[in-house]
């Protein structure tokens, strides 16, 4: 748990023991969750001292997600008031909140090999690398065998001037973290940052991705984002300093200096691009189907300047990106469902196109749709992370 929810906890500790009830139940479904053991529900429940203060005091030190799950079952065991409490003054120390728990990128981005999380991303049970099968020819697959696979950039820029913040942000760099550590990146995070700060964090990211081996590049951006006024550039995201930076100015930082060909280049863009609520297809006048909302930005995609590059972006130019406030964004939710299971055996397009079918199921009348994006520049091959599997001659640092 990060150091905003521990304080967050402390700080209204005596208003949650006055406020939860059936502790049992609340231990049984900890438990059941795995977020604590038997030997911590027996010491919660222990009659001799305070056990809803021992229960507070002991979940802040059950991990990145120990807050979002004590959330989920405060609201699920009917502690109602306990989790207003939580959630409410989440978001009035808006100011104070700078997700702790991520590591902030420093000058140097330490270059170090992460081991793969096996039990979370799922490794081809041969052990085989997608890019030896013959029948992808002649098409042809990225080379991705490196040690790392390359260098994944997430930003998180949450606390944006004027702006009211997205909740779940913590759970999403949590799960993406442990995603891409397991496909075998370098993870580099940077949360909250100014328009100044974040030209200068791609700058330097850009400088390690080519100081080292690695086949290739990923860029996840999470934050605030409209249209844009640019109607020729894709969508703009916010920096916490309230200014804007174009998406498609981001990408360009990637292959405008001829340093990146033939490297394929990932970007996942999880942002609002408008303020229009998709709700789908209405059915009427004898099973004629009408679009309620018409309007597209129009774009233009200079394929011929670009080379290996992937965009995807969580939903459609002029809709909003929809979050869960305790399970995060309905994009990073599908997205690390599908490919920690799939991508040991399945190409990217494929992936991207079982993320936009799972998106699916969270869609409804009440909370509207999301459809996702997806662009290709000049990425024209196969391209399979295949995690855990590397060249025996990749380098080791």
């Amino acid at each position: 748990m990060d150091q905003y929810h521990r304080k967050l906890i402390n700080n209204c500790m005596s208003q949650l023991i006055n406020a939860t009830f059936d502790l049992k139940t609340i231990v049984d479904n900890l438990l059941e969750n795995n977020v604590i053991n038997e030997w911590m529900k027996d010491y919660i429940l222990d009659p001799q001292e305070d056990s809803v203060k021992k229960l507070y005091e002991l979940i802040q030190g059950r991990g990145p997600k120990a807050f979002t799950d004590l959330c989920k079952v405060l609201k699920e065991t009917n502690n109602i008031k306990a989790f207003n409490i939580l959630i409410s003054s989440k978001t009035s120390e808006k100011g104070e909140q700078k997700l702790s728990s991520i590591k902030v990128l420093d000058a140097t981005f330490e270059n170090n090999i992460l081991e793969v999380d096996q039990p979370y991303v799922k490794i081809h049970p041969e052990r085989k690398l997608m890019d030896n099968d013959k029948t992808l020819l002649p098409i042809g697959t990225y080379p991705m065998k490196s040690n790392p696979k390359g260098h994944a950039l997430f930003l998180s820029i949450n606390d944006i001037k004027d702006n009211d913040e997205r909740t779940g942000l913590d759970v999403n760099m949590a799960n993406l973290n442990k995603l891409f550590k397991g496909l075998g990146y370098i993870v580099h995070t940077k949360v909250d940052v100014t328009e100044k700060e974040i030209k200068n964090v791609i700058d330097a990211f850009v400088n390690i991705c080519y100081s080292g081996k690695a086949n290739s590049i990923v860029v996840f951006i999470m934050c605030h984002g409209h249209a844009g006024k640019d109607a020729t550039r894709l969508s703009d995201v916010f920096t916490t300093d309230g200014f804007t930076i174009n998406t498609d100015w981001l990408i360009e930082q990637f292959v405008n200096k001829g340093l990146t060909i033939n490297i394929p280049k990932l970007f996942f863009i999880d942002a609002c691009r408008g303020r229009n609520h998709e709700f789908g297809w209405k059915y009427c006048d004898g099973g004629k189907n009408y679009l309620q909302n018409r309007n597209k930005p129009p774009f233009t995609i200079r394929n011929l300047y670009y080379r290996d590059v992937f965009i995807a972006y969580a939903t459609l130019p002029g809709c909003t990106a929809k979050h869960d406030p305790l399970d995060g964004s309905w994009f990073v939710q599908k997205l690390c469902q599908v490919f920690r299971e799939k991508a040991c055996d399945t190409d990217l397009f494929q992936m991207i196109q079982l993320v936009d079918i799972e998106l699916e199921k969270l869609n409804s009348i009440e909370r509207g749709f999301q459809t996702v994006e997806w662009i290709c520049r000049g990425f024209n091959k196969y391209f399979y992370f295949n995690p855990g599997l590397y060249d025996d001659n990749s380098d080791h640092n």
